[in-house]
C-alpha cells in the first residue's frame, strides 16, 4: 500500500471514529450529560482519580492554565463535595487535592456506563471481529504507550 493509500485509510478510520464518538457522545441515557461540571472542572476530577492527590501546581502543569484558575476549579469541586484539599505530609507548604468518595464514585459511573455501552456495540461483532479489534488496540495501547513515554523522557 502506498503513503497516499495509507493516508486515506487513516482518514476514513478516524472519521468513522468521530462518527462513532458522536453517536456515543449524543446517547439521552449518557451520564456525562447529566454531569452538572464543566469540561475544566471535569478534567480536575478526572486527572484526581488517575493520580490520586495532585498539588496545586501538578494541576496547573497537567491542565496548562494557571493557578487562579485552578484555585477556582477546585474552590467550585471542593463546594460540590467531589474534592478536597489537605496538607503535604512531606512538605507542609503544599496543599495536596483529592477526590472525596463522592468524587471517586461519579467518575466510577460515568466509566460504568461508558463500559456497559461498548460492551453492547462490542457485542454486535463477531469473534473474528473481537480477535482482530483486541490486536489491533493492544497495538494502538503499545504505540501510545511507547509515544507518552518517549515524550516524558
Amino acid at each position: 500500500m502506498r503513503d497516499a493509500e495509507k493516508g486515506q485509510l487513516v482518514d476514513r478510520v478516524v472519521h468513522a471514529q468521530r462518527r462513532l464518538q458522536r453517536h456515543v457522545a449524543s446517547t439521552h441515557s449518557n451520564p456525562l450529560l447529566q454531569v452538572n461540571l464543566t469540561m475544566q472542572q471535569l478534567k480536575v476530577l478526572l486527572m484526581l482519580s488517575m493520580g490520586g492527590s495532585l498539588s496545586g501546581q501538578e494541576l496547573t502543569r497537567g491542565l496548562g492554565v494557571g493557578s487562579a484558575t485552578v484555585t477556582g476549579l477546585v474552590d467550585r469541586l471542593v463546594n460540590q463535595g467531589l474534592v478536597l484539599r489537605r496538607e503535604d505530609p512531606h512538605d507542609r507548604r503544599v496543599r495536596l487535592v483529592e477526590p472525596t468518595e463522592a468524587g471517586r464514585a461519579l467518575v466510577a459511573e460515568l466509566e460504568a456506563a461508558g463500559t456497559e455501552h461498548f460492551r453492547g456495540l462490542l457485542a454486535t461483532l463477531d469473534a473474528e471481529d473481537l480477535l482482530a479489534l483486541e490486536r489491533i488496540v493492544n497495538r494502538l495501547t503499545a504505540a501510545a504507550t511507547a509515544g507518552s513515554s518517549t515524550a516524558c523522557g
